[in-house]
């Protein structure tokens, strides 16, 4: 139990694609076993079907004398047990099928007309259900095939009277559904069987994920930290230069590297601490209304700065269980990301409204062209669609300073779902808007009003 507690969330995720993948082909391998086992017992009670009738078509409806194979064969045949061994048990079996076959015959003249019936060889049909079959193959016009359990087969005789001979298969279906159940019963059980194994053993599996995934969020701990202090320091030498001389592109860009690198490690330590046991702890009932409103007006600015239409609609009082720096940062980073990638003199859109009983959290945005195929990679890390992405300059004067961007922060903003028990996808509704989605649980007897503004 320790051990999945610590386990990350991709590290999860991976064990269920593990065991989903194993458990597909398991059951595809089942089914495909189960399909030739039942189509081959079908096929081999057809060809025996096959081969009784024309057996009996062969000798008038009935079955030829057989010799006991018990005895020496007078006419030249050989004599049980010399040669092969099957040879005794198929004159065995010739000799009974009379005795265990059940069939009737029903002859018709050339016009379908009901001549004559034989039902002595079968108790469960009369002469007037063996007309009504024999009406019924004869109407269909094919010369073989199955009505009710019963295969016929006809022979039209030389003086123009047709023999149908119908053979009861109803054993042999009833053999075929048995064994379907209990292939099936089967099936089940070793799938469950499977299912737990496999449970079991993807651990062992994902075991060196686990630990590659572990010493790189050491890694990026670490390196996070130890960032952080010449960040610091290149900011305040920064603001020395400034005040000893004066502002000056050189500076100005500087400072807005120095703002780009300080949110990727911002958004790489909260990647790494997003899958920590202690986070939950950190958790408690938070208005998710007032965080997202305040992260919107915060951008009022730089949207006026960038000449963007910037539209907030957001619903009060809904409120949420998490952390409240993490859902900040959410809000911080889908905004970042819009004011990022709209096109220039777009609009962008936040708003926040329920959805049964769900905290629904959007933000649109236009852009000169949507990145082709799924969209869903563009929550991967590190992964970037500048050829189809509006880039803003380095020198833009954004206050945020995420100029190109690193392709961590929608990644970071997918954790931070998916660790509050929500979800988050990218859809677009024209050709050139984008929109992204986040559903997060609400709190219990949490009601609001809609509050809009624009500016």
């Amino acid at each position: 139990m320790r051990l999945r507690q610590r386990q990350p969330l991709m590290v999860r995720r991976l064990r269920r694609k593990f065991v989903l993948t194993a458990m597909t082909a398991l059951l595809i391998i089942v089914v495909l076993m189960i399909s030739c086992i039942l189509l081959i017992y079908f096929h081999q009670q057809d060809s025996r079907a096959d081969s009784t009738l024309q057996m009996l078509l062969d000798n008038d409806g009935t079955f030829p004398d057989m010799k006991d194979p018990s005895q020496p064969d007078n006419s030249g045949g050989r004599i049980p047990g010399q040669g092969p061994r099957g040879a005794d048990f198929d004159a065995a079996r010739a000799i009974e099928m009379p005795f265990e076959t059940r069939y009737f015959t029903v002859r018709l003249d050339a016009d379908g007309n009901i001549l004559s019936t034989d039902v002595d060889h079968i108790a469960a049909i009369s002469s007037e259900d063996a007309e009504s079959y024999a009406a019924s193959a004869f109407s269909s016009g094919k010369t073989k095939g199955y009505l009710d359990g019963y295969k016929f087969a006809d022979n039209v005789q030389d003086n123009g009277v047709t023999l149908i001979v119908f053979l009861d298969c109803n054993s042999s279906f009833s053999n075929l559904t048995q064994l379907f159940r209990i292939s099936i019963l089967i099936a089940g059980i070793t799938l469950v069987l499977m299912l737990v194994l496999v449970e079991a053993l993807s651990g062992n599996a994902v075991a060196p994920v686990v630990e590659s995934l572990d010493k790189q969020k050491q890694f990026i701990s670490d390196a996070g930290h130890e960032l952080k202090t010449p960040l610091s320091v290149i900011s305040a030498n920064v603001d020395v230069l400034e005040l000893t001389g004066e502002k000056n592109e050189w500076t100005k860009s500087i400072r807005n590297q120095v703002g780009r690198m300080t949110a990727l490690v911002t958004n790489m330590l909260t990647l790494s601490r997003m899958d920590e046991a202690k986070w939950k702890d950190l958790f408690s009932r938070v208005n998710f209304s007032k965080i997202a409103q305040s992260t919107a007006d915060t951008f009022r600015v730089v949207a006026k700065s960038r000449e963007k239409e910037y539209t907030i609609s957001i619903q009060e009082d809904l409120h949420v269980f998490g952390e409240q720096r993490a859902l900040e940062q959410l809000c911080t980073l889908l905004l970042d990301n819009a004011m990022k990638y709209s096109s220039e003199h777009g609009s962008i859109v936040i708003s926040l409204t329920e959805d049964h009983k769900k905290a629904r959290l959007e933000v649109s945005n236009t852009c000169d062209e949507i990145p082709s195929g799924n969209l869903d990679r563009l929550f991967d890390r590190f992964y970037r669609a500048d050829s189809s992405r509006t880039r803003i300059p380095a020198n833009s004067g954004s206050t945020t300073a995420t100029a190109g961007g690193f392709g961590i922060g929608l990644s970071a903003a997918r954790e931070i779902c998916e660790s509050h028990g929500g979800e988050i996808r990218a859809v677009h509704d024209a050709e050139h808007i984008i929109r992204f989605i986040v559903l997060l649980p609400l709190d219990r007897n949490t009601k609001g009003k809609e509050k809009k503004t624009a500016s």
